[in-house]
């Protein structure tokens, strides 16, 4: 259970020249920021002649110590806008005004909005977890506390900078390629391994196209060819078992000649 989740004074009030450096730590937050001494971003732009990216709208559902501390180090960031919420209520309502190219949620207070938003949502859902969380190492839409502040805006870019990723049907259920779970129907999520996920996301960028088992192997592994295919072949029958309604008579994860292709649509 966290403590009080008000921002420490000195967190606000120093000087960041001051503190260039050093690390401050949140102890109620565990959060870790960061303070270097540099210009700021607009004015290194400035003097450097480099364009300004677009600005993305961020989505911030957080406690309020969280929210208040994020925020504000975020507002330093031109290239960024921050719309913050305290409940899921509200976040659901400023999602549905449109305009928000990523999520930032805390999963204490937002898991529940996060898996919801995940299925409709084209952009990146970046979920804030609690530091040991055995969930952390195997996403990669999750971060754990604690972290620096450095870490957290290298995954905002990255996220901002990512295509947005049509949601496909698969049979019965829903995917988000680059997502670790289906969503079925009644809320019914199934989870997928590393693995897993990314063999699905490369079936589906193929759009339906046999991609070969040395191209998988290669781009999901890093293997060469010439290594044996026996782990592809596990991953994709336990990958049947969790798509298909028989997995011995595949109908959506299908081998072809040297290779698999999957049958599915774009979700409406």
């Amino acid at each position: 259970m966290l403590p009080s989740a008000d921002p420490p004074r000195d967190l606000q009030r120093r000087d960041p020249a001051a503190m260039a450096g050093k690390t401050l730590a949140h102890p109620s937050l565990h959060l870790a920021l960061r303070l270097e001494r540099r210009a700021p971003l607009a004015d290194h732009r400035a003097m450097t002649g480099a364009p300004t990216p677009q600005k993305r709208a961020i989505l911030l559902l957080a406690a309020a110590g969280l929210r208040a501390s994020l925020a504000e180090q975020l507002a330093r960031y031109p290239e960024f806008t921050v719309a913050s919420a305290a409940s899921a209520e509200e976040a659901t309502r400023l999602l549905s005004a449109g305009g928000c190219d990523l999520l930032l949620v805390d999963a204490t207070i937002g898991e529940a909005f996060a898996r919801s938003a995940r299925e409709n949502f084209p952009g990146t859902v970046l979920l804030i977890g609690a530091p040991g969380d055995p969930m952390a190492p195997h996403t990669s839409d999750y971060i754990a506390r604690p972290f620096r502040f450095a870490h957290l805006l290298a995954r905002l870019r990255a996220g901002a900078e990512e295509p947005a990723h049509p949601i496909v049907a698969i049979g019965a259920y829903r995917y988000r390629p680059g997502a670790f779970e289906l969503s079925g129907v009644a809320d019914r999520r199934v989870p997928l391994t590393e693995k897993e996920a990314e063999i699905l996301t490369r079936l589906a960028a193929a759009g339906g196209a046999v991609v070969t088992k040395d191209m998988l192997l290669r781009e999901v592994w890093g293997y060469h060819p010439t290594v044996t295919t026996r782990t592809l072949e596990t991953h994709v029958s336990r990958l049947r078992r969790k798509i298909e309604t028989d997995p011995t008579e595949a109908r959506l994860l299908l081998t072809e000649k040297n290779g698999y292709r999957l049958v599915f649509s774009r979700a409406r």
